[in-house]
C-alpha cells in the first residue's frame, strides 16, 4: 500500500454502512453419540429463528408448532452419513427460552462406518454472512470441540476412542483471524464480489491506535497489549469469573473505536497508548468466551481453545499492523499526511465508532 492510496482506502474503510460485528452470530450444537445413535440440540439466538422461518419475531407457541421447519432450515437439511447408509431422523421438538430457540432430534444410525455430516445452511448466509456454529461432541468419556462455518460446512463425528478434551485447535486459530478481519475470505462474498469484513470493528478500533503514530516497534507493542486484555478477559470470563452482558459490551466496544480516534487527533494520552489499548483489549473479549461459556466445556477443552483463538487474534494483528503501519508512519513525517491522511481518518473512524454506539443502544 502506498501513501498515495492510504485516503481512499481508508474512506473505504470507515463506511459505516452495514458493518457490525458483535456478538458473534452463532449456534451452539451439541451432539451425543452411541453405536446405533446420534442426539442433536441445537441453540439459536430467537432473531435468527424468526429469519429462519420468514417472520418478525416467534414466541413459544409458533417455535413449537414449527419445530419441524426449523430442524428442516437447520441440521437437518442434511442427512448424517455413513459407507452403510444415511442416518435417520426422528421426531423433532423445539422451545423458547427467554432470547433462545432450542431444536432437538436424534438419528438412528448404520452401528458401522464414519459419519459425516454437512450443513449447508452455514453458507446460505440466511441468518447472517458471519453465521458459524459451535460444535461440542459428548462421548462416554471425552469430548471434542469443533467450528462449522463459511469456508468449513462439514463435520466428521467423533469416535468412541477421541482423546478427552480432544479440540481442533486449528480451526480456533483460523477463526481468531476470521474475528479479527485479517482473513481474505472475510473481504469477498460468497460470488466473488468485495465487501467489509465483519471484523471492521476490529480493525478499525487497531487503526485508530495506529495513527497515534510512533516506532513500528511501539506500534507492535500497542496491538499486542489488545491481544493482552483480549486474552485476560476471555479467560475471566470463558472460567465464569466474570460474564458482562452483550448489551452493555456493545456499546463500549463502539465507544472505544471512537476514543482512540480522538486521541489520534489531540495525542495528550501518546504516552499510555498501550495502556489504552490493553484496557480496551479487556472490553472486547467477552463476546468469544461467552459463546464459549454456552457450551459447558470441561476447562481442558477451553484453555485450549482459548489459546488457538488467542493466537489467531495475534497473527491476524499482525498482519493488519504490517499492511497498514508503513503508510501511517509514512503519512506522520509529511505535514500534508497529517493534514489530509491522519486526521481525516480519526475524524471518520471517530463518526463510525458514535454511529456503532447509536446503532447498538437503539438495538
Amino acid at each position: 500500500m502506498t501513501l498515495r492510496t492510504l485516503p481512499l482506502v481508508l474512506a473505504l474503510l470507515v463506511v459505516p454502512v452495514g458493518a457490525s460485528a458483535h456478538p458473534l452470530d452463532v449456534g451452539y450444537l451439541r451432539i451425543g453419540s452411541s453405536k446405533t445413535a446420534v442426539t442433536i440440540t441445537l441453540d439459536l439466538d430467537a432473531k435468527a429463528a424468526a429469519i429462519l422461518l420468514g417472520r418478525e419475531e416467534v414466541d413459544a407457541a409458533l417455535v413449537r408448532s414449527q419445530a419441524a421447519a426449523l430442524a428442516a432450515a437447520t441440521f437437518a437439511a442434511a442427512p448424517i452419513t455413513t459407507a452403510s447408509g444415511s442416518c435417520s431422523w426422528g421426531a423433532f421438538s423445539a422451545d423458547l427460552r427467554g432470547s433462545t430457540v432450542t431444536i432437538s432430534s436424534s438419528a438412528t444410525c448404520p452401528a458401522h462406518g464414519t459419519r459425516s455430516w454437512t450443513f449447508p445452511f452455514v453458507k446460505q448466509h440466511r441468518v447472517s454472512p458471519r453465521f458459524e456454529l459451535m460444535v461440542r461432541e459428548a462421548l462416554q468419556t471425552s469430548e471434542r470441540l469443533t467450528l462449522v462455518d463459511t469456508t468449513t460446512t462439514s463435520l466428521v463425528l467423533a469416535t468412541s476412542d477421541a482423546s478427552p478434551g480432544s479440540v481442533a485447535i486449528s480451526s480456533f486459530i483460523w477463526s481468531g483471524v476470521e474475528h479479527i478481519g485479517a482473513a481474505p475470505s472475510q473481504w469477498r462474498t460468497s460470488d466473488g464480489g468485495w465487501k467489509l469484513p465483519d471484523g471492521i470493528d476490529h480493525i478499525l478500533f487497531l487503526l485508530g491506535l495506529l495513527l497515534g503514530g510512533g516506532t513500528l516497534l511501539k506500534l507492535i507493542g500497542v496491538a499486542t497489549g489488545f491481544t493482552v486484555g483480549h486474552t485476560i478477559t476471555l479467560a475471566l470470563a470463558a472460567l465464569g469469573v466474570v460474564h458482562p452482558p452483550g448489551w452493555l459490551i456493545e456499546p463500549l466496544i463502539a465507544l472505544s473505536i471512537a476514543f482512540v480516534a480522538v486521541e489520534a487527533l489531540t495525542q495528550r494520552l501518546a504516552k499510555h497508548r498501550w495502556k489504552i489499548a490493553l484496557g480496551f483489549g479487556l472490553i472486547h473479549g467477552f463476546g468469544f468466551a461467552n459463546a464459549l461459556t454456552a457450551l459447558d466445556l470441561s476447562t481442558g477443552a477451553m484453555v485450549k481453545a482459548l489459546f488457538g483463538y488467542n493466537v489467531g487474534v495475534e497473527l491476524g494483528q499482525l498482519v493488519i499492523v504490517t499492511l497498514l503501519a508503513p503508510a501511517v508512519l509514512a503519512a506522520h513525517r509529511r505535514r500534508w499526511g497529517l493534514v489530509y491522511v491522519v486526521r481525516p481518518a480519526a475524524i471518520a473512524i471517530a463518526i463510525c465508532g458514535l454511529f456503532w454506539f447509536v446503532q447498538r443502544i437503539s438495538g
